[in-house]
């Protein structure tokens, strides 16, 4: 194991153009529910009455939007269970010192950017973002979290609409290519938390033509044998040895 976990890094330190793909288990190893909460699919059917597909659809905002914002705010934005993790700081770190350039990630909560990464596609947008449909103000997830009842826009008094794509609404096409763009363009593609087979990611990683696919998940897949490097077990602590994170930290502090 350690052997392979040395290649991928001495892979990872060769390259300065390197794109990073970022799946739900990593948010789930951070100890966060996600747009879905895959997680507690049972605690989530048994409370609303309703999977978490259904709430986070398009159709049920318009009909439940009460029921929407009450699981908006207690299971997405929950994060009395969230716990620390290397992954975002470690990306900024390769960032900072010009290998990582951009990192792609279906996920809400701008755990990348908080770490200090600026080059992000969130490709279902963020939970910062969230709008008034009338002015366009927008308001953060704190916001959200500490409104009574449904969150509304402190000018014009109507219902916010979350910053995020609900199921049923386009992805917004702009950041689509952005994504597939810089996927295409990479020289090392370092994919996290995701099954390559995934409906979600098939079609986007199908941009990636070169030969340094490295996948880092919890456990073995159907379909992970597309991968040219492959890793299994705690996310965080992979991540964390395969791109050299402490002495990366060392040498950005010397200068």
């Amino acid at each position: 194991m350690e052997q392979k976990l040395d290649k991928i890094r001495e892979v990872i330190r060769s390259s300065n153009n390197i794109v990073l793909v970022s799946g739900s288990e990593v948010l789930h190893e951070a100890g966060l529910n996600g747009i879905r909460g895959e997680k507690i699919v049972y605690e989530v059917e048994e409370k609303y009455g309703y999977s978490g597909d259904e709430i986070v659809s398009s159709l049920f905002f318009s009909r439940r939007v009460d029921t929407f914002y009450d699981y908006y705010k207690n299971v997405i934005l929950d994060d009395s269970k969230k716990k620390p993790s290397n992954v975002y700081k470690a990306t900024a770190a390769l960032e900072r010192a010009g290998k990582v350039k951009t990192v792609v990630t279906r996920m809400i909560y701008g755990n990348y950017q908080k770490a200090g990464c600026e080059e992000v596609v969130e490709l279902y947008g963020s939970a910062e973002e969230n709008r008034c449909p009338i002015c366009g103000k927008v308001f953060g997830s704190d916001y959200i979290r500490k409104s009574d009842g449904i969150p509304k826009c402190d000018v014009c008094g109507v219902t916010l609409r979350p910053g995020f794509t609900l199921f049923g609404e386009m992805i917004d096409n702009g950041r689509l290519t952005k994504a597939s763009n810089a996927i295409e363009e990479a020289d090392v593609l370092i994919v996290l938390g995701i099954s390559l087979n995934s409906v979600t990611w098939a079609n986007m990683l199908r941009y990636y033509e070169g030969n340094k696919m490295i996948l880092i998940n919890t456990e073995e897949k159907t379909g992970d044998e597309r991968a040219n490097y492959r890793a299994y077990g705690n996310i965080s602590d992979i991540y964390t040895y395969v791109t050299d994170y402490d002495k990366i930290q060392d040498d950005i502090k010397k200068e």
